[in-house]
C-alpha cells in the first residue's frame, strides 16, 4: 500500500483547547510503503502553566519546555508534511481538534488529511478487547511502549498499532470487507477508499480461504462438530493417581490445596453436599477441577461448574482448565452454556444487515460483529467489548433457539451434550432447576464457586424489575414499526399509552418523593394493601386504564409481520408484571420503587425479590442432586458455617463442611489499625463525618504514597468524603470515586493502576472482585462497618420476616451479613504471598461493640493496634 500515513499524539495542559489550554509535545511517524519511513517531535512552549495533574501523567515540568518552540514556529512545517496525508491518533477527535485551533490561532490554514482513528479502528477489528487504551492495546499486541503519556513514545506505539490494524484488515474474507464498506459510513475514520484498495485486491486474487464459510452474505469461522471422548480402558482413581504422581512440578504445592482436592473428592465419591470455605491464595479452583474431571471420565456423567463473575469462568478456561490438561493423564472434554440471550443468531444478524443505519454506535457495532464473526466459536456477546448502544443493538441479534444453522445457542448445547465439564452461571442454573424445557443435560454433581453470592443471584432470578426507561425503549420500537408500516390506528393508541405511562411514573416519583426525602438515590418499600391517599388511588386507576390500551394493543398485534411482533408482545408482558407488582397481595415477596431526586421526572424503577429462598433451594437443588459442592473465601461467620446453611435451606442435609485457612502469614503481612479520634454516629452529621474521614484518609495517605482502597458502604458519604478529599489534597494524589470519577469498577481500576500515587474510593462492586496485588494496594480503609441500612426494602422486609417467625433480625441475618462483607473487604489487601500492607478501620465499633468479637474471630491471626491517628501512622512507617 502506497498511502502515506501521517501518525500523530500530543500531550496538553488540558482538554479545553478553545480555552486555554495548549500542546506541550507532539511527536509523530510517518509511514510510507507498509513501513516507517520518518519521525519527528519537539517539546512545544505552551505560554502558560503545566497544572500538577499533568506533570504527575506526562512526566514533563516546565523546565523541559522553558526553550521548547512555541506552535506557530513548527506550523508551517507540519502542514507540509501532514497535507494530503492520512492523518491518524489514538482518539483522532481529541488530537485533530486541537490542532485545529493551535494552526488558527497560529495565524496558518490547517492540512488538508482522510482522517483514521486507531481507538474506533481498534474496536472493531480487535473487538474482544477488554480496554482499547494505548497502553493495554500495546501490552496485548507485545509492542513495546515504556513511556506512556509521551507524545513520542505514542505516536511509535500508535504506528506500530496501526500497521497491525491495517494488515489484519487486508486479510478480511471479501465478503467481510465487502459488509465493512456498506456500513462503516457513519464511521469517523475515512475508510472508503481503504476498503475499496483492499477489495479490489481480493477480487484478483484466485486464493480461497478455508478457514471461514459463508453464510447469508457473512463470513463464519468454519465450524467442527463437536465430539466425546471416549473413557480409557485404564483409568486410575484420583486418589490412586494423586498418590503417585508428583504433580506439583511446575505448579506451586499448597497443603490447603491438597486438602481440599480430597474434600471435594471425598464429596463427590460418598454423593455428599459440601460447604468448603478456601481462603485467599489456596488455590481452589484448581483443588475442586482436579477430583472432577477424574469423576466425571470415570463416571462419563457430566460436572456442571458454576461461576458467578465472568472473570473467573476466563480465567477457568483460559487458565486453569488447560493447566489441568497438562496434569492428568487421559483427555477430556469442557463446554461453556450460558442463557441464549448470551449468544448470537446470525440469521437475525444477517437481516439487520440489509438497512444501512445512521447511529454511529449501531455502525460501530456492526463493524465489531462482521469482524467478529470470522474469529468466535462460541458467538458468546461475553467475548466482546460492546458500546452501550452496542448492547441495546445485541438485543435485536441474540438467539432465540430456534435450531436454524448456524445459531450459536443451538451449537453451545449440543457441545454440552458431549462435555465432560459443564461451565456456566448461577443464574442459567437457577433458570435450569425451573424451566419445563432443560437447556443443560442431565447432571448429577454441581460446583458452585463464588457460593457467597447464590442466595441474592436466585432472589434477583426470581424477582421482577421494571423501568421506564425499559418500557420507553420497548415502545419507541414498537413506534417505529408502527410508522413503517403506515398504521394509523395503532400510532394513535400508542400515542395514549406513552401520555399515560409518562403520567404514571411521574406519579409514583411524586409518591415516593412526598414520603422518603433524599438528595440521591431512594429506595421506598411499599405493600399494596397497605398504601393509602388519593395519590395513590389515582395511580392505580391510571394503571387500570393503561391496561385497558394494552388489551386493545394485544388485539392489534394480529395485524403486525410476524418478524417485527416481538417488541409488542414484550412490552404487553412487562405492563402485566408492572400491574402484578404495584396491585398483588403476595406476601412472600419485598417490593420498593426506586428513584433518584435528581434524574427525570418519570425515572422510576418497580423491583420485587422474595424473601426467603431456603424451601426452594431445599426442595428444587439439594434434594434433586447427588453432591452439591459450595465453595467461595466467605463462607463462614465466627468460624461456623450456620448463617449459610440456613439461608440455603441446607439444616436437613448435613452437609460436609471445610474451613481451609489462607496460606499467607497475616500476622507477618499484614496490620489492622482502629484510630480512636475518629467521631462516632450519631454525634456528627454524615456530613461532619465525611470530613473527620478525608481528613484522615489524606494523612494516612502521606505515609503510604497513595496506593489505597477506601471502601464504603454508602455512596452519599463516598461523595461527600471524596469533596472534602479534594480540599485536603494538595494535588499530590490522584483521587479516583466510583460513580464520580466515570467508568465501571474495571475501568476505574486500570485508571488506579496507571498512577504511581492514587486512592480510590469505591461502594459495592469494590469490596471484592479486584485484584490489586503487590504494591498498586498497600492500604485499605474501611469506612464504616458493612452493615446494610436499617431503611434497605430488601433488609427491612426480611428482618420483618425474620421477626415474625420469633428470630432476632440483627444476629440472624444483619450481623452475619456484615462479617462476610468485611472479610471480603479485607481480603483486597494481601493478594500473594509477597503482599505487605495496612487495613485502616475508621468505625470503632469493630473493638467496642458487643459483636465486636464476631469480626474480629472471623479474621485471620492478625496484629490489631488502637490509637489516636498520630501514634498509628509511626506503626504505619515501621510497618512499611
Amino acid at each position: 500500500m502506497n498511502d502515506r500515513f501521517v501518525v500523530v499524539d500530543i500531550e496538553t495542559t488540558g482538554n479545553a483547547p478553545k480555552k486555554e489550554d495548549r500542546i506541550i509535545q507532539i511527536g509523530f511517524v510517518v509511514i510510507e510503503g507498509g513501513k516507517v519511513s520518518e519521525r519527528f517531535s519537539t517539546f512545544v512552549q505552551p505560554e502558560r502553566d503545566i497544572p500538577l495533574f499533568i506533570q504527575q501523567l506526562t512526566g514533563i515540568d516546565h523546565a523541559m519546555v522553558h526553550d521548547a518552540p512555541p506552535f506557530q514556529h513548527i506550523a508551517a512545517m507540519l502542514v507540509e508534511q501532514w497535507e494530503g496525508a492520512y492523518f491518524v491518533a489514538h482518539n483522532v477527535q481529541f488530537d485533530w481538534a486541537f490542532l485545529q485551533e493551535e494552526f488558527i490561532r497560529s495565524g496558518i490554514q490547517p492540512p488538508t488529511c482522510r482522517l483514521l482513528d486507531t481507538v474506533e479502528l481498534a474496536r472493531f477489528l480487535m473487538p474482544t478487547q477488554s480496554s482499547y487504551k494505548l497502553n493495554h492495546l500495546a501490552e496485548a499486541l507485545s509492542l513495546a511502549h515504556d513511556r506512556p503519556h509521551q507524545a513520542d513514545y505514542d505516536a511509535e506505539a500508535t504506528a506500530q498499532l496501526l500497521l497491525f490494524l491495517l494488515h489484519k484488515l487486508s486479510r478480511l474474507p471479501l465478503v467481510t470487507l465487502k459488509q465493512l464498506r456498506r456500513h462503516s459510513q457513519p464511521l469517523k475514520s475515512d475508510l472508503t477508499a481503504l476498503l475499496d484498495k483492499f477489495i479490489s485486491k481480493k477480487e484478483r486474487s484466485l486464493q480461497t480461504n478455508e478457514s471461514v464459510v459463508e453464510y447469508e452474505g457473512i463470513a463464519l469461522k468454519a465450524w467442527d462438530s463437536p465430539k466425546r471422548v471416549d473413557r480409557p480402558e485404564h483409568l486410575p482413581s484420583f486418589l490412586q493417581w494423586f498418590a503417585t504422581n508428583p504433580f506439583v512440578a511446575p505448579f506451586e504445592y499448597r497443603e490447603g490445596q491438597k486438602q481440599m482436592m480430597d474434600d471435594v473428592n471425598y464429596a463427590l465419591q460418598t454423593c455428599q453436599h459440601a460447604l468448603i470455605e478456601a481462603g485467599t491464595g489456596v488455590g481452589k479452583t484448581m483443588a475442586y477441577l482436579l477430583p472432577v474431571v477424574f469423576y466425571a471420565v470415570k463416571q462419563q456423567q457430566p460436572i456442571v461448574v458454576s461461576t458467578y463473575t465472568l472473570q473467573l469462568q476466563k480465567q477457568m478456561i483460559e487458565k486453569e482448565l488447560p493447566r489441568v490438561a497438562q496434569l492428568v493423564p487421559f483427555p477430556f472434554t469442557t463446554a461453556v452454556l450460558k442463557g441464549k440471550r448470551n449468544y448470537m443468531s446470525v440469521r437475525k444478524f444477517a437481516r439487520t444487515l440489509k438497512r444501512i443505519d445512521t447511529n454511529y454506535d449501531i455502525a460501530l457495532t456492526k463493524c465489531q460483529l462482521l469482524v467478529w464473526l470470522t474469529e468466535t466459536e462460541t458467538g458468546d456477546v461475553d467475548e466482546l467489548n460492546l458500546t452501550a448502544g452496542g448492547a441495546l443493538f445485541w438485543e435485536d441479534v441474540h438467539s432465540d433457539d430456534t435450531n436454524e444453522e448456524y445459531d450459536f445457542f443451538v451449537r453451545a448445547k449440543e457441545k454440552a451434550k458431549h462435555a465432560h465439564v459443564i461451565i456456566t452461571n448461577h443464574s442459567f442454573v437457577m433458570h435450569d432447576l425451573t424451566a419445563d424445557e432443560k437447556f443443560l443435560p442431565p447432571y448429577e454433581q454441581l460446583i458452585i464457586d463464588e457460593a457467597h453470592h447464590l442466595e441474592d443471584v436466585a432472589a434477583h432470578f426470581f424477582g421482577r424489575h421494571v423501568s421506564y426507561e425499559y418500557i420507553r425503549l420497548l415502545w419507541t420500537r414498537m413506534n417505529d414499526i408502527a410508522m413503517i408500516h403506515k398504521m394509523g390506528a395503532l400510532r394513535s393508541l400508542l400515542g395514549d399509552l406513552e401520555y399515560e405511562l409518562n403520567q404514571l411514573f411521574q406519579s409514583l416519583r411524586h409518591y415516593v418523593l412526598r414520603r422518603q426525602k433524599g438528595d440521591g438515590r431512594i429506595r421506598y418499600r411499599f405493600i399494596p394493601w397497605k398504601e393509602y391517599g388519593k395519590e395513590w388511588s389515582g395511580t392505580i386507576e391510571l394503571l387500570m386504564r393503561i391496561m385497558n390500551d394494552v388489551q386493545q394493543l394485544s388485539q392489534m398485534i394480529n395485524d403486525i409481520p410476524k418478524e417485527d411482533v416481538k417488541p409488542f408482545t414484550t412490552f404487553i408482558d412487562t405492563l402485566c408484571t408492572l400491574q402484578h407488582l404495584l396491585t398483588s397481595d403476595d406476601d412472600d415477596i419485598v417490593r420498593w420503587l426506586e428513584v433518584d431526586a435528581k434524574a427525570a421526572v418519570n425515572a422510576v424503577t418497580v423491583i420485587s425479590q422474595p424473601l426467603d429462598l431456603a424451601h426452594f433451594f431445599a426442595d428444587q437443588l439439594f434434594s434433586r442432586k447427588r453432591s452439591v459442592i459450595l465453595t467461595s473465601a466467605t463462607l463462614t461467620t465466627n468460624a461456623r458455617f450456620s448463617f449459610i446453611i440456613s439461608r440455603l435451606g441446607l439444616d436437613d442435609f448435613y452437609p460436609f463442611t471445610r474451613i481451609i485457612p489462607s496460606p499467607f502469614s497475616y500476622e507477618k503481612q499484614a496490620a489492622l489499625m482502629v484510630p480512636t479520634d475518629l467521631p462516632t454516629f450519631p454525634s456528627v452529621t454524615v456530613e461532619q463525618y465525611a470530613e473527620h474521614a478525608a481528613q484522615q484518609v489524606i494523612r494516612i495517605a502521606r505515609h503510604t504514597r497513595g496506593r489505597m482502597l477506601v471502601l464504603f458502604t454508602s455512596y452519599e458519604l463516598l461523595k461527600q468524603t471524596y469533596v472534602y478529599a479534594k480540599q485536603f489534597n494538595d494535588d499530590q494524589f490522584v483521587l479516583l470515586a466510583q460513580g464520580v470519577s466515570g467508568g465501571n469498577a474495571a475501568k476505574l481500576t486500570r485508571h488506579f493502576q496507571q498512577f504511581e500515587q492514587a486512592i480510590l474510593f469505591g461502594t459495592s462492586s469494590f469490596w471484592e472482585g479486584i485484584d490489586l496485588p503487590g504494591s498498586e494496594v498497600t492500604c485499605v480503609v474501611i469506612v464504616r462497618l458493612p452493615f446494610a441500612p436499617p431503611d434497605d426494602p430488601v433488609m427491612e422486609a426480611k428482618s420483618d420476616y425474620i421477626r415474625a417467625k420469633g428470630g432476632n433480625p440483627f444476629y440472624d441475618l444483619s450481623l452475619p451479613q456484615a462479617i462476610l462483607r468485611f472479610k471480603q473487604g479485607f481480603g483486597r489487601l494481601i493478594r500473594t504471598k509477597e503482599d505487605r500492607g495496612i487495613i485502616f478501620v475508621f468505625d470503632q465499633r469493630l473493638l467496642t461493640a458487643s459483636y465486636s468479637k464476631y469480626f474480629l474471630q472471623s479474621l485471620p491471626p492478625i496484629r490489631v493496634y488502637h490509637a489516636p491517628l498520630l501514634e498509628l501512622l509511626q506503626h504505619v512507617n515501621e510497618w512499611l
